[in-house]
């Protein structure tokens, strides 16, 4: 495929293990960064007119790949992460690209004493990512201080958007699967530097003690239901420690299914089958997946 023209970077079959979090997966059949946002609807328009369908990639934090990989050609904009703060008389505007890393981001707030996010800290992913899926934790979501943001839709056209909040739930935002978050700017309210650090402090400590950071994982694996966090039904179903090949339930929080070491994906979607079938079976409940499983049938 002829990429004259354009700026950025096209790899060809690379293996997602790398790419991802949870450390698994086959090859992709392009993986292309963007210089700049001229550069990406230049990708994207070439792969319309070639007729090779593509994703949009984030830090993979919250994707399963398979075995055998996608088809489909993989868009990073982790290249378009511009930082800038405009002050306010209450605080400032944060504009951000939608490949930054989250955590950076939020700790470059704190850093200036701009409060909102800080909740969200240790969170893993990029901004982008963050917002596609409203990322939350501890009461505090990312929708709460995002006022607009820069989108590219699946036919290459950019157009912005201020959504309001009724327009976020849990776990969902107006930002469809095709579309990429390029830009996105959030109103923060002035607070005191140290008292932010002091709550992120928290928060990590927080999540070390009841996340298995220790081994690579893709979060939480399933949405809550109800008012009662997925663990909960994991656990009552007597699953804590189940395995299938190197893919475990993780011993310390159960709706985390971490890779021991060598963990196929098909391991993990297994075991994913597995844990939906005994809930529903033991409880009469129905678990409905956070993470996103790619390259697998139906």
């Amino acid at each position: 495929m002829e990429w004259k023209g354009i700026k950025g970077t096209v790899l060809k079959d690379v293996s997602m293990k790398r790419y991802t979090s949870m450390r698994v997966g086959g090859p992709a059949k392009l993986l292309c960064y963007p210089a700049d946002r001229q550069d990406l609807a230049a990708m994207a328009r070439r792969l319309n007119d070639k007729g090779i369908p593509y994703r949009f990639l984030g830090n993979g934090t919250n994707v399963i790949v398979s075995d055998e990989g996608i088809k489909e050609a993989l868009v990073r904009i982790t290249k378009m992460n511009r930082l800038h703060f405009t002050k306010t008389p209450d605080g400032a505007v944060a504009e951000v690209g939608g490949g930054y890393s989250l955590k950076r981001f939020i700790s470059e707030c704190a850093r200036r004493g701009l409060a909102g996010l800080e909740k969200l800290y240790w969170i893993p992913g990029s901004v982008g990512g963050g917002i596609r899926m409203n990322a939350g934790s501890f009461g505090q979501s990312i929708s709460d201080t995002l006022t607009a943001v820069d989108i590219m839709n699946s036919s290459g056209e950019i157009i912005e958007k201020q959504p309001g909040k009724e327009e976020f739930s849990y776990r969902a935002s107006p930002v469809g699967r095709s579309d990429c978050v390029i830009n996105a700017r959030f109103r923060l309210r002035s607070s005191d530097a140290k008292k932010l650090q002091e709550d992120m402090d928290r928060v990590y400590l927080e999540r070390k003690k009841n996340h298995p950071m220790e081994y690579p994982s893709a979060g939480s694996v399933f949405k809550a239901v109800g008012d009662r966090s997925a663990w909960w039904f994991v656990d009552r179903a007597g699953l804590r420690g189940y395995r299938i090949g190197d893919a475990c339930v993780s011993e310390k929080h159960t709706n985390f299914i971490v890779n021991l070491g060598h963990a196929r994906a098909r391991d993990i979607a297994s075991l994913i089958d597995k844990i939906k079938g005994e809930v529903f079976s033991r409880l009469g409940v129905k678990l409905e997946e956070e993470v996103e499983l790619w390259g697998f049938n139906g």
